[in-house]
């Protein structure tokens, strides 16, 4: 009986065993895809860097850069503001934003700040992924005292066509 005991016992551990690491594979597996950017550009006038932009299934960062004035250790005006911009699925959408008026303010160098937001989804209701960025840009508007015009400039920061020579693929 104590030899039949010890079989059973090794019989019952056996299938304990099996069951378990059954349990262990599954067909299904779920791939959670996070996304890390740090972004930078320029344009004729102002230099951005550190901007960056975060991506998971549950929420949008963008910001934490800091844009500066080529060629200046001051500029005073009245007003200054920027959007970023993301393409996504072929819709330009503002991403984030960040102004400032009054008078006599130094716009020379100006961090952006940061927001975060909720996520963005596609037409089937799911999490964007980078895959779906085309373009991530910022517009910077500025009131230009000596040509008594605001002026705006484009900054590119992201862009699927220059892709390829990153590691994002």
């Amino acid at each position: 009986m104590l030899l039949g005991k010890a079989k059973f016992s090794q019989l019952f551990s056996l299938v304990l065993l099996i069951l378990l690491l059954s349990g262990c594979n599954s067909n299904e597996k779920s791939v959670i895809n996070h996304y890390y950017l740090s972004l930078m550009g320029e344009s004729q006038t102002w230099k951005l860097t550190g901007y960056e932009v975060m991506i998971t299934p549950e929420n949008f960062k963008a910001g934490n850069g800091t844009l500066k004035m080529k060629n200046a250790n001051e500029y005073i005006t009245d007003s200054f503001q920027f959007e970023t911009h993301a393409v996504i699925n072929g819709k330009d959408i503002v991403v984030h934003s960040g102004s400032a008026n009054g008078a006599g303010i130094d716009i020379a160098k100006k961090t952006t700040g940061a927001i975060e937001g909720g996520v963005y989804l596609n037409k089937n209701g799911d999490p964007i992924t980078l895959n779906e960025v085309s373009d991530i840009y910022m517009i910077v508007e500025w009131w230009d005292i000596g040509k008594s015009a605001n002026v705006k400039e484009r900054i590119d920061l992201y862009s699927t066509d220059s892709k390829e020579k990153t590691f994002l693929n």
